[in-house]
């Protein structure tokens, strides 16, 4: 977390409307309370020149962190996918290797099932541990084989460089574990988002139509900082990268 273990994308989200809004509702009571001569229209154009600057900022830093939130989300999701998919081929070529390796891929199977656990559980600070000593019993297995002929050596030599992929699947799922948007960028984002609204508010007509669509805007923004923030967390959101290929790889591995 980026706010400490206490915080969410759901609670940064609402802290962000609140900042947002919040600056909407500070612009409307300054421009009750500022001398008229502060309000014509020589002031509003060189707060609106200034707060362009401001928009202009804000825009590229939502895009970057959009990014970088999206290149975090689809990095999971993939070495998910590549997991599932090396467990598949690393069970196949024991198949092949013979009845000598049926032990080992009865562990694969505990592997396999114990890593959705885990995923599921939605724990970073459990590291993998448990996972990580299984494979390691797998890996240990598939060494102490004694391949016959070259066929045999050949096929050890992949199953190795199976788990091998698997381990390197593992270190990337642990690394994407955590947030990918540094705490003070949102910081900086949110206060930026927040005066750029109070702008509005000081200039907005006061009526319930301008202040029900600023209402709203401030919504759709704090909705798109969680997004961003669910994307960059995707071990730890409401939106979590879709376990079904390993699911799949169980049964698979479970029909055969």
């Amino acid at each position: 977390m980026i706010f400490g273990p206490n915080f969410n994308s759901v609670w940064i989200g609402v802290l962000a409307f609140v900042a947002i809004f919040g600056g909407v509702l500070l612009g409307v009571l300054m421009s009750k309370r500022l001398p008229e001569q502060h309000l014509g229209s020589d002031t509003r154009t060189a707060v609106s020149v200034s707060m362009a600057v401001v928009g202009t900022l804000s825009a590229l830093v939502i895009s970057l962190l959009i990014s970088t939130a999206n290149s975090s989300f689809m990095a999971r999701t993939n070495a998910i996918g590549d997991l599932a998919v090396d467990i598949l081929r690393l069970d196949r070529s024991l198949v092949r290797y013979g009845p000598g390796a049926d032990a080992i891929r009865s562990t694969i199977h505990e592997y396999a099932t114990a890593k959705v656990g885990e995923l599921s559980r939605n724990r970073r600070e459990a590291l993998g541990l448990e996972t990580m000593r299984v494979l390691e019993t797998v890996s240990d297995q598939i060494t102490n084989l004694k391949p016959v002929d070259d066929r045999e050596r050949i096929i050890q030599a992949q199953a190795l460089r199976f788990v091998e992929a698997i381990s390197d699947a593992r270190w990337i799922l642990l690394e994407k574990n955590s947030s990918a948007v540094p705490g003070p960028f949102l910081i900086l984002l949110i206060f930026w988002l927040a005066i750029l609204f109070a702008s509005f508010g000081l200039f907005a007509p006061r009526n319930a139509t301008a202040l029900a669509a600023l209402f709203l805007c401030s919504v759709a923004v704090a909705g798109g900082i969680f997004m961003i923030l669910e994307l960059a967390s995707p071990s730890e959101g409401i939106i979590q990268p879709s376990l079904k290929p390993l699911q799949t790889a169980i049964a698979q591995l479970r029909a055969d």
